[in-house]
């Protein structure tokens, strides 16, 4: 009996693997295909911004884009084609481009932002590169015949498709191999944006700003911190010239970084010029504030091509009780010339000759710290201050006080 179980039982067994085992391999496969699929749609992250333009010429309204790109968008989007920046979308007797997708590679999703404003893109007819250095990356050996054959023209060959092609901005750069380069012109421009395909002339050199053999930088003693110990070049000085490799320097520039403010105040050669592999930088010393100090380069420069005497009435930091801040910024709009007076009314301010019996006791011209000399041109403003004619025209034309009483020479000749 217990025989005639064990056979049954083992009948049964047999029977309830067989019709599982054909069965086995199909549920799999029924779920791959699916799973597949899953998995390439997965591979790129949803778009969440598309810009298009037309290709030059386009005859295509602005407002009829989005209405002809419609069925080609919809179509990528059900297929869930991926997308980049440089692709090619081309309805009916129409050309377009994606100029810009965010992220770089992905598939459209009903939240894609799509944007279509814009004039249509050129295709440039020329391109010039320049390949940078900077301390960290010297200059090579390499010449502009090497530079094009063994970087620019790969990369862009391997960009260019019937499908696809690349876009540069002018300043644009671009990071190929081991190299970085930048965009510094192109034809036709405006727009400052265009296509790179295989008619495009390009030219590539190498950048050509000077390096430093020395430079200077030092600190403002009012931004320093006072609460820690810090090392001035490991802490500020260094980190900021790591994140700014390519930039150059001239006399006299400032910048800040983490709340510290530098300038350069010396340099050689003075610039501008980069810091490179062998550069030495100093930064000794402190800065204390003053007006002169603190001056950018081009106020600076317009500062010192002034009388001396109007240079040290600006500077007067005494003048105004705000302090530094606020003289600053009167120095700065008497420099950029937005209160002075129109020439025509300093015209009317009285002229005469100098003579031993003018002044009231003036005898030194306060712009130019210069003595009056007999028979020389002088202004007499309306609070009776005397001037040289070509020093009081030149401080009117930048401000419309006084430089002695502060008086407003302007209210008083227009009468206001």
């Amino acid at each position: 009996m217990e025989d005639y179980r064990e056979a049954q039982r083992a009948k049964w067994l047999s029977q309830k693997e067989a019709p599982s085992a054909p069965s086995a391999p199909s549920a799999p496969s029924a779920l791959s295909a699916p799973s597949e699929s899953s998995d390439a749609r997965l591979k790129f992250p949803n778009a969440r911004r598309i810009h298009i333009l037309p290709v030059y010429p386009c005859p295509c309204e602005q407002d009829q884009r989005l209405q002809v790109l419609s069925p080609i968008l919809r179509q990528l989007r059900a297929d869930q084609v991926p997308v980049r920046t440089g692709l090619f979308l081309r309805p009916p007797g129409l050309e377009f481009i994606i100029v810009k997708s965010e992220p770089a590679e992905a598939v459209l999703a009903p939240s894609t932002d799509f944007f279509i404003e814009g004039q249509p893109l050129k295709r440039f007819e020329k391109v010039q590169f320049i390949c940078l250095w900077d301390f960290e990356r010297a200059r090579t050996e390499q010449d502009a015949t090497t530079l094009f054959r063994d970087y620019i023209n790969p990369y862009f060959k391997e960009r260019h498709t019937e499908e696809a092609t690349s876009i540069v901005t002018v300043n644009e750069h671009l990071q190929i191999a081991d190299m970085e380069f930048q965009v510094v012109a192109a034809e036709p421009t405006p727009p400052e944006i265009g296509i790179v395909d295989l008619s495009t002339v390009v030219f590539v050199d190498w950048d050509n700003t000077p390096e430093f053999a020395k430079i200077h930088f030092v600190p403002f003693q009012d931004t320093l911190p006072a609460a820690y110990e810090y090392d001035i070049f490991n802490d500020y000085l260094k980190p900021y010239l790591s994140r700014n490799k390519l930039q150059s320097f001239t006399v006299n520039d400032h910048f800040t970084f983490q709340g510290v403010q530098f300038k350069v105040v010396c340099c050689e050669p003075r610039g501008p010029a980069r810091i490179g592999k062998n550069t030495t930088i100093f930064c000794e010393g402190v800065l204390h504030p003053s007006l002169r100090n603190l001056l950018p380069p081009e106020m600076l420069e317009q500062l010192q091509s002034l009388p001396p005497g109007l240079q040290m009435m600006l500077l007067n930091t005494e003048a105004i009780a705000g302090g530094y801040e606020e003289r600053l910024i009167e120095v700065q709009e008497i420099l950029s010339r937005r209160h002075g007076m129109a020439q025509e009314f300093i015209d009317r301010i009285p002229r005469s000759r100098w003579s031993d019996e003018t002044g009231n006791g003036q005898t030194t011209c306060m712009v130019c710290l210069g003595a009056f000399e007999a028979d020389s041109e002088v202004r007499q403003l309306p609070c009776q201050h005397f001037f040289h004619v070509q020093c009081i025209d030149e401080w009117l034309r930048r401000c419309t006080d006084c430089p002695i009483c502060k008086t407003n020479v302007d209210r008083a000749v227009r009468q206001y």
